[in-house]
């Protein structure tokens, strides 16, 4: 099922690495993967004024390899954008344990501070 933000294919709600704070997981109409976390924490208040948010983005070309490795990680196909994200979820603990991966595994992406979310 398409997802009903502007530019999405499909979304799935991310574990988060701490309380008021949410993550999601991306496919974006152009085939790049976005991660996301918003910081609405009373932390995020005190020390940056406002809500802030991560933004971390894979590029196209980058996705088979990463298709690949969590196929590998998860021990299932990753047939489509659903199982795809499915997998992201199921298979980490929140979504800095997802970036951390595509560190580890030398997957590139851009990440992006919204100081302003």
């Amino acid at each position: 099922m398409p997802d009903s933000e502007p530019g999405v294919r499909q979304s799935i709600k991310l574990p988060s690495p701490w309380d008021h704070s949410s993550a999601w997981a991306r496919v974006l109409e152009d085939g790049r993967i976005e991660l996301e976390l918003y910081d609405f924490s009373l932390d995020a208040q005190a020390h940056m004024g406002n809500d802030v948010a991560w933004i971390w983005r894979i590029e196209t070309a980058h996705i088979p390899r990463l298709r690949a490795l969590l196929e590998e990680r998860s021990g299932a196909p990753i047939r489509d954008d659903q199982t795809f994200l499915d997998a992201l979820a199921r298979h980490f603990s929140h979504v800095h344990a997802i970036r951390d991966w595509l560190k580890e595994k030398g997957i590139p992406y851009v990440e992006e501070f919204d100081s302003w979310a």
